[in-house]
């Protein structure tokens, strides 16, 4: 974990990566606070910017550019990063609630899940049109429409429903977009219409008379239909109705107007107003719970004068933080106190934009490079932190030694509640718990059936709990899969780290449950097993499988001619040894993680249908070293191609860049000589260590490329034959290496 569990006192958590959260992270970042966790729970990794976003429409910035990642960011300011969705607060016991997982408990929370169009205020429009936010299905979106234009045709309309500052730059945004796409390929060009549809008498009514008209002026020149006073009542498919009865057709229509709030923040039961967002008051403190902070889109003052705009939610974020280090400290809160008037840089499509504030109004290309330069700014503090401060050290007074030897178990009680906690998420136990027997009972194989068992461990390498139950259990069960047998029991070996009972009871409930659902879904059940204290997280599990004799993958029985099939990329090791490092992009390091839970039951039994004789899993001697421990164990040699071996998205960059795992270099003295010589990223793949790899299995050649056809149905998308057995011809066993 970050910070050690004995060092905290309050658990702050944060809900959503919005502009006011990420600028709490960068300031606990550049000070932490001691005795504060904070707790970053995010439904996506990268956050956009929304200053740079109608510039990225445009072709502008590419996406990277305007997306602050909140990975690096979270490991900078010590803080976990929780990749999960939010759908509820359980105020009485101070949790949040999440899609698919435990809950998170505690002390402070504070929200900053911004807006988005309310599509359920106009019937249809959840069914036919786009919704501005989250921007990543809009990408999707203007992706099909540039392929669909690509295509050839008739003209192609888009709709945008609402003209607010942001509708207006969208629509304009997008023109450019399209027009710069035209002149590339001309003959394959269509035309493009836009149109603007709001229910109020004018466009822009924020802005001043000035800035309004030459937006107008740049809508006029770009061809851009503008329809006013038209409330749309109904989106059909191709056809918005409005209640004056007039009808527009479109291709795509893209929804900006009513932002909204998420349902679960009144119905948690939250002081809210009529738009369902969170009232506070000017320190920004839920005026109905103390605990409850929020900020940016979401957040509703009680005088209720303040914009939905990301101006505000980017001042906001100072005071917020400092807000939630006073509450931990109970100290007073300070104001929040909003300028009375902002300066709006509205971009026009090409490198322009048009500046309002108040009645004052300017545009040109001026304008747009100092747009460019205040976002670029902006955007660099989130990249480039300056070097952090070392939390103060807190040691504990000699009374708070803890012991070792069986004076390190977890206290009983905490045992027990979150073993009844998991019971009652439908966990499987076997016995269940409280039974109070020290020994699990478990029947023996069926006939004809024999035993086969594995134990595995290690410490944590990410700050989620639950998460990190998944993959250790996914890990867990591949030797047994890769020994073609079925997992059927498993006892817990379990670290938790030193610190009080509700802590360690709400750790020791996520990493089970993460545990027990990989568990569950491969048909084996938790038996008992072993809780202690430590410096950091570690958990394992001695697995007991059954499986047919003649039907196991022992190593030893690699034949010549048999082809190596992989079931999934490499590069766990560096990835994360650059994620602690905080170089590895927040994206790639979620993909590596929805790979890891892959679970490997269903290769392994392709792999036996499709005839198999052999297989390990790639673990923490890379795949060169299991590979030589197969070699070794049948008494054959291997042709390898590394352009064929898969890697995990980032890997190759970061080797070449002399990254890698702390057990790499190891890795690679072990094999010196049964290698050829090779250099570059693609060989030091080879010596990666993985967590939760995949499998390899030597199949003959004439059935693998049917296997490898399979897998990749089933979802091992990486799947590949990346070399072959060849006959032994020396003492110890070589790995023949190509391109």
């Amino acid at each position: 974990m970050m910070m050690p569990a004995a060092t905290v006192g309050t658990d702050i958590v944060l809900i959503g990566g919005g502009h006011a959260h990420v600028e709490v992270l960068r300031r606990f970042a550049m000070q932490p606070e001691p005795g504060v966790r904070l707790t970053l729970i995010a439904r996506d990794v990268e956050t956009p910017y929304s200053g740079m976003v109608p510039g990225f429409f445009a072709g502008h910035y590419t996406r990277a550019e305007c997306h602050i990642d909140l990975r690096p960011l979270c490991r900078r300011a010590r803080a976990r990063l929780y990749h999960a969705s939010a759908i509820g607060l359980d105020l009485e016991r101070r949790a949040v609630l999440c899609a698919g997982r435990p809950p998170v408990f505690y002390d402070f929370v504070s929200i900053d899940v911004g807006s988005q169009p309310d599509a359920s205020a106009i019937p249809g429009a959840g069914r036919h049109a786009v919704p501005v936010k989250p921007i990543d299905g809009l990408m999707a979106a203007v992706g099909d429409i540039e392929r669909a234009l690509a295509d050839g045709g008739g003209a192609f309309d888009i709709a945008v429903i609402g003209a607010g500052a942001g509708g207006v730059e969208l629509v304009l945004a997008l023109r450019h977009r399209f027009a710069r796409l035209a002149a590339a390929r001309p003959e394959a060009a269509r035309q493009v219409r836009l149109t603007i549809v709001e229910a109020a008498p004018v466009i822009l009514p924020a802005l001043a008379s000035g800035a309004r008209r030459t937006l107008l002026r740049a809508i006029e020149a770009h061809k851009i239909r503008v329809m006013t006073e038209a409330r749309v009542s109904a989106v059909e498919c191709g056809r918005l109705r409005c209640d004056d009865g007039r009808q527009i057709a479109f291709d795509r229509a893209i929804l900006v107007s009513g932002a909204g709030a998420a349902a679960w923040l009144g119905t948690s039961g939250l002081a809210v107003d009529a738009g369902g967002f969170v009232r506070v008051d000017r320190h920004l403190r839920s005026l109905s719970h103390a605990t409850v902070f929020a900020a940016g889109d979401v957040a509703s003052l009680a005088d209720g004068s303040l914009a939905k705009s990301g101006v505000y939610a980017v001042r906001e974020g100072p005071v917020l933080a400092r807000n939630l280090r006073h509450a931990a400290r109970g100290r007073a809160l300070i104001r929040f106190r909003p300028q009375r008037r902002t300066l709006a840089l509205v971009s026009t499509g090409p490198r322009h934009a048009v500046a309002s504030r108040g009645p004052f109004a300017l545009s040109g290309r001026a304008l747009w490079r100092l747009k460019d330069r205040i976002d670029r700014r902006f955007m660099e503090k989130y990249a480039d932190l300056p070097a952090m401060r070392a939390a103060p050290a807190e040691a504990g007074p000699p009374g708070d030694m803890r012991c070792g030897g069986c004076g390190a178990k977890i206290d009983r009680a905490v045992l027990a509640r979150a073993l009844a906690g998991l019971a009652a998420r439908g966990c499987a136990f076997a016995p269940g718990p409280g039974t109070g027997d020290d020994a699990a009972i478990v029947a023996s194989p069926p006939a004809g059936e024999v035993m086969v068992q594995t134990v595995d461990q290690f410490r944590a390498f990410i700050d989620d709990p639950y998460l990190f139950g998944r993959i250790a259990a996914t890990h867990c069960l591949n030797d047994i899969y890769a020994m073609g047998a079925q997992p059927r029991a498993a006892l817990a070996m379990v670290t938790l780290p030193e610190g009080d009972a509700a802590r360690q009871e709400d750790d020791l409930v996520a990493l089970l449950a993460g545990a027990c659902e990989v568990l569950g879904n491969a048909g084996a059940a938790l038996v008992g097993g072993h809780t202690g204290e430590g410096v950091e997280l570690a958990f394992g599990l001695s697995v007991t499988g059954h499986g047919r004799a003649e039907r196991l993958l022992p190593r030893s029985a690699l034949r010549q001619g048999d082809a190596l099939v992989l079931t999934k990329a490499l590069g766990t090791g560096v990835l994360f040894n650059a994620d602690m490092a905080g170089r590895a992009p927040g994206a790639v390091i979620s993909a590596a993680l929805a790979g890891m839970q892959a679970c490997q039951a269903r290769a392994s039994a392709i792999m036996i249908e499709h005839g198999a004789r052999a297989a390990c899993d790639v673990t923490g001697f890379g795949l060169a070293g299991h590979l030589i421990e197969m070699l070794d164990a049948s008494g054959v040699d291997a042709g390898l191609r590394l352009d064929a071996v898969p890697a995990l998205d980032g890997t190759l960059d970061l080797l070449a860049r002399g990254l890698s795992s702390t057990l790499a270099p190891a890795n690679r003295r072990a094999a010196e000589g049964a290698l050829g010589d090779a250099r570059g990223p693609r060989f030091e793949l080879l010596f990666d260590p993985q967590t939760a790899g995949g499998l390899l299995a030597g199949i003959a050649a004439e059935r693998a490329a049917a296997c490898v056809e399979a897998l990749k149905q089933a979802g091992y998308a990486d799947a590949a034959i990346i070399g072959e057995v060849t006959a032994r011809a020396g003492t110890r066993a070589r790995i023949a290496l190509s391109h």
